[in-house]
């Protein structure tokens, strides 16, 4: 059994190291605090907090438990802080804190705790719950080319960052090397809105865990560091088995409650009905408007694919594109809209529409003439947004001058946003809309942070934050009926049930210096799914002119995900790299995408639907393959598998997936620790087999499928 021992020194200036056997593997060092905490005054006035304010320092253990007092404080003498640590029957370390603040006049904002400090090594790898997943081996060189704020971050805190539930769409994080390993996890079935990161500091890597408590003082929840031995899937293991046990949001399974269109597993076409690919210059109608206007080119990939697509649009809204939250009606007109889906449905194909969800937009960027400046005075919407420890009010996804819009976020808790929710995504379930992307730029589904005093929640966020979101998607659920909701990002773990197809951002992975692993379909693929996204500026970070064949892996390793595959449009029906990337920039070579999408088509809608649809992802074996490099623009390229795979559990059934996304084959060696009996299928040497291994050769373009008797 893995375990951590946990030795300490000293009383007034503690100290400790933990321990993996003999290994120590994180420290708690004089001058490095064990935690940070901020209170805020009845007006908004916020007041940091550190061990070092704090003159008096007792320990005292008793058992298994160590409790450690801090009183004495230098700046609000009456505050004090209580920290306790416990070794459980597990061997695993269980953390707690209790923080007074010893006036009326100050209540706990947020505590960021245990702030361990970790020891790096040579082949160190550290799991970040970002981007569905991210696996960073340099975290100083991340540091210096981070694109997303990853420390203790000031009002508003959401957007595309780590922060809990939104784009972390899990609470827990894990650093391991080959000696072993210590995965943290926020043992909290409340979901209380927390930070989850490591930063560099100094000669150590710091967790972050900045945990917002609503006002209360003791964190109602313990931080559990658990050690484990092998790589993320591994760490994954310990969270999922939290997860099923103790998450009371946890939605039942998603075979028997999806739509048959989503069953079928379209491959989703994205397209602009107005403008040429990016969010600016004039938004006239394009050549796919009237929405009708589609349908030849839709014809052409549903006969070359032989099967069903998804097309998603974009800019259809007869508002302004990305200004929420209004989107309805459509441009031109219901009935135009309507035509286009009795066309889609009669060839066996569905719709789906982009939305914006539950910011404010006072003036759209994109179509100047688009103003709800009047209509905010009118209505006094200035009651419902979102607003900061002073008052302040802003937003900060799509919200400047030279982006999409500029406006405010709606409080998740108010009835008026639920009732405009209600009211948009209802006008297009009513029409027959497949799919909504309706809560599009609410990262993750994240519900902005709130600290009003005037709209019947708590001043400081907490929570409630999470019940609240989760009470507004269930009300649109309500009012989606049978149409599929989603969001921008993986939706985070209490939005899962309501979020049941999201388009995923695995590519925001490369901009933190690290790089995509299948972390969200391993834990919740069972419960939600996503496609494989827009793949919003990706040219920000991958460097397609030397790395041709990136959407060739993309589409693999989102097929090996269980995600369903997708494609963004340019003119003439050709494939384009991503979203927000003019028309007039070059296409990839259209041939291997389309060969690729066509032959995995097959294989999910065959035999491997019992595993991609709806199953659940286990560890895979042991691969040995050759490489390909990814250029990057921010970073070294970084090395990937030349073949893409993974396993997965079905109804008492395991398999092996491997994808060659290379044009020509590419030979493959698996190994399990225990001989296993399979049958291989989809290559030259397919077959029965007994072994620890196997050695085959992965056709180009294609997958080979390992069914493994039980």
């Amino acid at each position: 059994m893995n375990f951590l021992k946990l030795q300490f020194s000293g009383t007034s200036d503690v100290t400790f190291s933990i321990f993996c056997g003999q290994r120590k593997i994180a420290n708690g060092l004089p001058g490095r605090d064990l935690f940070q905490f901020q209170l805020r005054d009845f007006i908004g006035n916020p007041m940091l907090f550190a061990a070092a304010d704090f003159g008096m320092v007792e320990r005292n253990t008793s058992g298994n438990t160590t409790e450690i007092r801090y009183s004495g404080c230098n700046r609000l003498p009456a505050t004090e802080v209580f920290t306790a640590v416990r070794t459980d029957d597990d061997g695993n370390l269980c953390w707690k804190i209790r923080i007074v603040p010893g006036t009326e006049d100050f209540k706990v904002e947020w505590v960021d705790y245990p702030r361990l400090h970790l020891c790096e090594f040579s082949d160190s790898r550290y799991l970040l719950p970002y981007a569905e997943g991210t696996l960073v081996s340099d975290l100083r060189r991340r540091e210096a080319k981070a694109s997303f704020p990853c420390a203790l971050s000031d009002y508003p805190l959401t957007g595309i960052n780590s922060f809990y539930p939104g784009p972390a769409a899990m609470q827990f994080e894990a650093a391991y090397s080959a000696d072993g390993g210590l995965c943290v996890l926020c043992a909290d079935p409340g979901h209380y809105p927390k930070v989850i990161d490591m930063i560099p500091d100094g000669d150590s890597i710091r967790l972050v865990l900045q945990h917002f408590t609503g006002g209360g003082e003791t964190l109602p929840y313990e931080i559990v560091t658990s050690a484990f031995s092998g790589g993320w899937q591994d760490a994954a293991e310990i969270y999922r088995n939290w997860m099923e046990a103790n998450d009371p949001f946890l939605p039942p399974k998603l075979a028997g409650r999806m739509p048959r269109w989503l069953e079928d597993s379209p491959v989703v076409v994205v397209y602009p009905v107005k403008g040429h690919g990016v969010d600016s210059g004039g938004l006239t109608p394009n050549e796919y408007y009237p929405y009708s206007a589609a349908l030849p080119v839709i014809d052409r990939y549903r006969e070359t694919w032989k099967n069903p697509l998804l097309a998603l649009l974009m800019h259809w809204e007869g508002t302004a594109p990305w200004a929420p939250p209004f989107i309805w009606p459509p441009s031109g007109g219901e009935a135009m809209l309507a035509e286009y889906l009795e066309a889609m449905h009669r060839r066996g194909n569905s719709v789906g529409l982009y939305g914006s969800g539950i910011a404010w937009t006072q003036k759209s960027m994109i179509a100047p003439g688009y103003t709800l400046e009047e209509q905010f005075e009118t209505d006094q919407v200035g009651r419902e947004i979102c607003k900061g420890p002073r008052g302040e009010a802003f937003s900060r996804v799509c919200n400047n001058p030279r982006g999409q819009r500029l406006g405010y976020d709606l409080c998740a808790a108010r009835e008026y946003t639920a009732s405009v929710v209600g009211r948009e995504v209802g006008s297009a379930a009513k029409l027959g809309v497949d799919y909504l992307q309706y809560f599009d730029q609410n990262q993750g589904c994240s519900a902005p942070l709130c600290y009003a005093k005037d709209h019947g929640h708590p001043e400081l966020p907490g929570a409630w934050e999470t019940g609240a979101m989760h009470d507004l998607l269930t009300q649109a659920k309500a009012a989606a009926g049978k149409t599929v909701l989603g969001c921008e990002n993986g939706a985070a773990e209490p939005y899962i049930g309501t979020c049941q197809l999201n388009d995923l951002r695995n590519h925001l992975a490369w901009g933190t210096g690290g790089m995509p692993v299948a972390l969200y379909s391993y834990l919740f693929h069972e419960y939600t799914t996503g496609f494989s996204g827009n793949g919003v500026c990706l040219s920000a970070w991958v460097d397609t002119e030397h790395t041709s064949f990136y959407l060739l892996w993309s589409l693999a390793w989102n097929f090996a995900s269980g995600n369903l595959l997708s494609v963004v449009l340019k003119d003439g029906g050709k494939i384009h790299w991503h979203w927000c990337i003019p028309w007039s920039a070059g296409e990839p070579e259209q041939e291997p995408i389309i060969t690729l999408i066509g032959n995995l088509s097959a294989w999910r809608r065959g035999a491997m639907k019992p595993y991609l649809v709806a199953g659940r992802m286990i560890k895979t074996p042991e691969v040995s393959c050759g490489t390909r490099r990814i250029f990057l623009k921010q970073q070294l390229s970084a090395a990937v598998p030349a073949v893409v795979v993974s396993a997965w559990e079905s109804d008492g059934r395991r398999a092996v997936v491997l994808v060659n996304y290379g044009e020509t084959a590419e030979p493959c060696k698996l190994q399990w620790c225990n001989p296993v009996n399979g049958t291989v299928s989809g290559t030259e040497s397919a077959g029965p087999f007994h072994g620890k291994e196997v050695i085959l050769t992965v056709p180009p373009l294609n997958a080979v499928l390992i069914e493994l008797a039980v």
